[in-house]
């Protein structure tokens, strides 16, 4: 059992892990931007074929089933890679029985994955969720026990795939919300395998009090600009499930105001007016390519409430929140730190991320709703929230206040002799 020493390995792998996890989500939001949720209607087979048997030219190539299909497909891989890691992190943390029960539990979970029927996947969903509870019990005894980290993961990793089934079967589109928002956490959960599993981690000194941290008006920005980042993510995720195409369509006025009106009148009007725009886009050929697959998704065929309007309103005013939140953090960190230190060029990181994001955004508005544009959206979403839970950890964590960052080197060199 080694729990404490750097296994080049084992972090390069996780590091995978969260990069498979990565394409998992962009693929995921491919399929919601092309709105081919149901393009595979059945689960979890695949048009009655067991799902990694499905012929390939009833697949390859088809608009919808395409995307589909490939997001199950990749979904499998990530929950076959979790296991691994998972696997192995009990491997090295454990012995004797405890690390045969867990290793056990992996490869059966596994093999009840090939009997596929819904009913033996949602019993394994409610199993996981147990497990779940008692794997967050564990790392709140204690946070460096990677095993239970992994755990977790893998725990949501299965909650996470029947949810997406049973959002086919349902056809239930609070389900699909659901399904995206759990696919952030379980991302967050990776990431902080992946850090604490790495070189870095290990050789740079964790801070025994609030004195070592960096100062607390850092730390509460970062944690405070990542906290909102996730509710945006989510309330993303609520906007893309409605399946409701745009419910605005200007930038950065909406219906010409700075903050539209949703009385019966003016629905009306932008349900009129988002019909016209249809019709002229058909008419210029923009809405569908040579073979007839839609490329924009400005309507979907529901009609727009005013529901949809105040929604999409708040996601623009918390990217307003986030950016100050991110700016005020790099304004911050470089007068509090430093220019040089970790967290400032970190925080840098990040605010260019928020502004791509927000580029994006716009651009989806703009270009109404191309889905390789909206898909980048989601993915640079995951990204800043994966850089703010970096930066999180790193702030609450470390010795690396502005009077050492000059003797971190020394400190780092010193750990590794110590490790080694």
């Amino acid at each position: 059992m080694d729990q404490g020493g750097f296994n080049k390995g084992l972090n390069r792998f996780a590091m995978f892990v969260v990069f498979a996890t990565l394409c998992l989500i962009g693929m995921g939001g491919l399929v919601t931007s092309r709105e081919a949720g149901l393009a595979v209607h059945d689960w979890p087979t695949s048009f009655g074929y067991n799902m990694f048997l499905l012929p390939l030219d009833q697949w390859l190539g088809k608009f919808g089933i395409f995307e589909e299909h490939s997001h199950r497909l990749l979904a499998s891989l990530v929950g076959l890679l979790t296991a691994g890691l998972a696997g192995w992190l009990w491997v090295r943390e454990s012995t004797g029985h405890k690390r045969k029960m867990a290793l056990a539990g992996i490869v059966l979970t596994l093999g009840l994955m090939g009997v596929r029927t819904p009913s033996t996947f949602v019993a394994m969903a409610l199993l996981a969720v147990v497990i779940a509870g008692i794997s967050v019990w564990h790392i709140y005894q204690d946070r460096t026990a990677l095993r239970w980290w992994g755990t977790l993961a893998y725990s949501m990793v299965i909650i996470q795939g029947v949810l997406g089934g049973l959002r086919v079967t349902q056809f239930n589109d609070e389900i699909g919300i659901f399904h995206g928002i759990l696919a952030q956490l379980f991302l967050i959960v990776l990431v902080c395998i992946a850090v604490f599993s790495s070189l870095w981690w290990k050789i740079t000194p964790t801070s025994s009090g609030a004195g070592e941290m960096a100062p607390k008006v850092i730390r509460f920005h970062f944690i405070a600009a990542t906290a909102a980042i996730l509710l945006q993510l989510i309330l993303g995720a609520t906007m893309r499930h409605q399946h409701a195409g745009l419910a605005v369509w200007d930038f950065p006025k909406a219906h010409g105001q700075w903050w539209p009106a949703t009385d019966a009148a003016s629905m009306q009007q932008y349900r009129s007016d988002r019909a016209t725009l249809q019709k002229n886009l058909n008419e210029q050929k923009r809405v569908t390519d040579a073979e007839g697959r839609p490329m924009i998704f400005l309507s979907t065929g529901r009609d727009l409430q005013a529901g949809h309007v105040i929604l999409h309103m708040l996601h623009r005013v918390g990217a307003l929140l986030i950016l100050g939140l991110v700016l005020c953090t790099v304004v911050l960190a470089h007068k509090r730190l430093g220019g040089s230190h970790c967290l400032s060029r970190l925080s840098l990181v990040w605010l260019a991320l928020i502004v791509v994001q927000g580029i994006l955004g716009a651009l989806t508005v703009l270009k109404y709703k191309p889905a390789d544009i909206a898909t980048a959206h989601v993915v640079c979403g995951a990204l800043s929230l994966l850089t703010g839970v970096i930066a999180t950890i790193i702030s609450h964590a470390k010795c690396l206040p502005p009077a050492t960052r000059e003797n971190s080197q020394g400190i780092a060199m010193a750990r590794v002799e110590a490790i080694g």
